[in-house]
């Protein structure tokens, strides 16, 4: 067969839409491997562009690898973790099988901004152009956008509006740094769209963010932290990641600032705000439930006897 009748539009990275491959029994073992481990398939197949040696493959960090099963193995997941640590790429190395392995699914990365959204699908698909042949689903669709395989499984993209998936059935759906997200933005959205998606019995809502201020991911966050909903939360500290110590947190700080640091790597949720009153006392201050809540009046401490 030529390459046009193998590949998609020509591409010789992508399978074409109803190519049949001869499966040797060696790839069938690998294939049913990769069905059974996330773990094994993105670490023996997945490849990703790193800032130093371009393109190579996907070894998972200790501290991915939990990331990689809570999220696979759980439907609501939130996860906090500080900047350059890898959470998207991870994130869509978890969709990438989630998209191979399945059937039938639709996934929404969403974002702040659509071009922000796109570029979580654009890491998915360096991966999957750089799987052999055999381990690919022939494409339907393959943009910038979205895409669509040959397993009826769909990941599209979109800014996270009120209508940014109104009309469409989601298994999945992301959000990428949801922090950014302007609070009247995020609870519009949350409240018109978070229903639809959670009346499935399977489907996954993940949350992903480096914070930014005390918003709506924040309260997720906490309420998470606090079991005052259905969030499993997800905290990977900087000193988790190879290569960071004390030594790299010093020259961080030495070029950027304190607050900076505390903000984008310590994931502390004031550590780049200015307040008239101190970030530190402000933490103390935070929400937290009433031990008791009767027309209109909330008690967090129980009155003392002999007191006024």
């Amino acid at each position: 067969m030529s390459e046009l009748e193998t590949s998609y539009h020509g591409n010789p990275n992508l399978k074409a839409l109803g190519f049949k491959h001869d499966f040797t029994k060696e790839q069938v073992t690998e294939y049913l491997k990769c069905q059974k481990d996330a773990i094994y398939f993105i670490e023996n197949f997945c490849q990703i562009i790193t800032l130093d040696k371009g393109l190579q493959p996907f070894k998972l960090y200790d501290c991915q690898k939990e990331k990689v099963d809570i999220i696979l193995n759980n439907r609501k997941v939130i996860l906090m973790e500080g900047r350059q640590q890898g959470k998207t790429v991870t994130a869509a190395a978890c969709i990438l099988w989630y998209t191979i392995f399945q059937e039938d699914k639709t996934v929404a990365i969403m974002a702040n901004k659509t071009a922000a959204a796109r570029e979580v699908l654009a890491r998915y698909q360096t991966m999957y152009e750089n799987l052999p042949i055999w381990m690919q689903q022939g494409v339907k669709t393959w943009n910038k956008g979205d895409i669509e395989l040959e397993n009826n499984c769909k990941v599209f993209t979109a800014a996270t509006t009120t209508s940014g998936i109104r009309g469409k059935s989601v298994n999945w759906l992301y959000i990428d740094e949801a922090a950014i997200i302007p609070n009247n933005v995020a609870e519009q959205f949350f409240a018109s769209v978070y229903p639809t998606i959670t009346s499935g019995q399977s489907t996954k809502v993940i949350i992903v963010s480096t914070p930014h201020g005390m918003n709506m991911f924040y309260k997720i966050w906490v309420d998470a932290q606090e079991k005052r909903n259905d969030y499993i939360p997800i905290d990977v500290h900087w000193s988790e990641v190879p290569g960071r110590d004390e030594e790299w947190k010093k020259e961080t700080i030495r070029n950027t600032s304190e607050s900076q640091f505390n903000s984008e790597f310590e994931c502390e949720f004031l550590g780049s705000i200015d307040t008239l009153v101190s970030p530190v006392k402000l933490k103390q201050l935070t929400y937290r439930t009433p031990i008791h809540s009767h027309v209109g009046i909330d008690v967090y401490v129980r009155p003392e006897k002999d007191r006024i």
